[in-house]
């Protein structure tokens, strides 16, 4: 996992899982009728799966950068999948997924051409600080 302490990389999973529940959650559990928020759904979409796929490329390899970007869309599959086979009050939004796809792709953006693993730099810098 790209050298990052153990420590930390357990840090940097639980945030992944928390991240993920939360969007589970989000995605999943019945809500009251809203109004349409123009458009804020998708944003929502997209910065979450951003979120979870940027979270992910901090703790692997560049080479294994794919390996977070199809997991992370597999991930927003299962959920559509979910909301339109067995999630009480919530239906599947194909154009959901589109958005889910787009925030993995910006993530990809961020983390490609070699930047992926970046959590093993974040560490470094911080053990560079001056103790408080």
């Amino acid at each position: 996992m790209n050298g990052v302490s153990k420590g930390l990389l357990r840090a940097w999973q639980a945030a992944i899982l928390l991240l993920a529940l939360a969007i589970a959650l989000g995605s999943l559990l019945p809500l009251p009728e809203l109004k349409s928020a123009g458009g804020l759904d998708k944003l929502e979409h997209l910065l979450a799966y951003f979120a979870l796929a940027l979270l992910g490329s901090g703790i692997v390899d560049p080479a294994r950068l794919w390996v977070v970007l199809v997991r992370s869309f597999l991930f927003g599959l299962v959920i559509e999948l979910l909301q339109a086979f067995g999630s009480a009050g919530r239906m599947a939004d194909w154009s959901d997924l589109a958005a889910n796809a787009a925030g993995i792709l910006a993530a990809w953006l961020a983390a490609g051409g070699g930047r992926a693993g970046w959590a093993r730099r974040v560490e470094t810098r911080l053990r560079r600080l001056p103790p408080s």
